[in-house]
């Protein structure tokens, strides 16, 4: 499924689509565990819902061990082996799970950002693979500032209900650009259901409808995923409840990532 080329255009670009990665079935799963996990809301379930929209905008993480079909597919071997493809990576260890809904009329989405500074996971390669559940024109997708990811910068995380940056940053962290002069660099795409896309954990990208209500309700999943050079650090306050669960679970400060919550998900020794 993954070509050469497709290696090269993330690498370039720090984002590509695939067409037809994820199949029915997955999708259905897919369904399934998002409401499970909105009828019964674990620890890391999040409202972010602006105080003036009439409607939701919730998401919940690290959940898969919760909720049997979220479980099914973190481990799914198809995805899995897609992400080591694109990577490079002898090893894959998923990261963490993550699922979004956003009701039809809601007036937030997530603004500009990248992954990289909300997470405690440093150096190695990461990548973030995410699809709709539904048929996606542009206005309901992520729109990408290409080559981002090679930057060699990073931004302040922000809580995308406020869209003010979380307070302890220090000065390794620049202010978030709304990239008004970055038009020839961005990059939207319209998906079909079974489409994904994967993209770095420094690649820039927003909801492309952030501020205006949606017309319709969506649902995403998004998995992050990372080889085994990873490491383990805490980031700051701002990740300090995802840096005490680890911590609890036994993955060690500065080290590579071993912890149950953290399971490797792909091994080419296996395959």
């Amino acid at each position: 499924m993954i070509t050469n080329k497709d290696i090269k255009d993330y690498k370039r670009d720090g984002v590509i689509c695939i067409r037809n990665a994820i199949s029915d079935q997955l999708i259905e799963v897919s369904r399934r565990g998002i409401g499970q996990s909105i009828a019964k809301p674990g620890r890391f379930f999040r409202d972010y819902t602006a105080t003036d929209s009439p409607a939701r905008y919730i998401f919940e993480f690290w959940n898969w061990w919760n909720i049997r079909e979220l479980e099914e597919l973190a481990f799914d071997n198809s995805i899995a082996s897609m992400v080591a493809s694109i990577i490079e990576a002898e090893k894959v260890l998923l990261l963490m799970d993550q699922w979004f809904h956003r009701e039809a009329g809601s007036t937030n989405a997530a603004t500009w950002h990248h992954d990289e500074p909300y997470f405690d996971f440093f150096e190695g390669k990461k990548c973030v693979v995410w699809f709709p559940l539904e048929d996606t024109q542009i206005l309901d997708g992520l729109t990408f500032i290409r080559g981002s990811h090679r930057w060699n910068k990073l931004f302040m995380a922000q809580n995308f209900a406020t869209g003010k940056a979380f307070q302890g940053h220090t000065k390794n962290y620049s202010q978030m650009s709304n990239f008004s002069d970055l038009t020839k660099l961005k990059l939207s795409w319209d998906m079909k259901k079974g489409d994904c896309l994967i993209f770095d954990f420094r690649t820039i990208h927003r909801a492309t409808l952030h501020t205006g209500p949606s017309s319709t309700a969506v649902s995403r999943i998004s998995f992050r995923y990372g080889d085994k050079d990873v490491i383990f650090k805490p980031r700051g306050p701002w990740t300090a409840e995802l840096s005490s669960f680890l911590i609890q679970a036994g993955q060690k400060v500065d080290s590579p990532l071993k912890c149950p919550y953290l399971p490797v998900i792909f091994d080419s020794r296996n395959h």
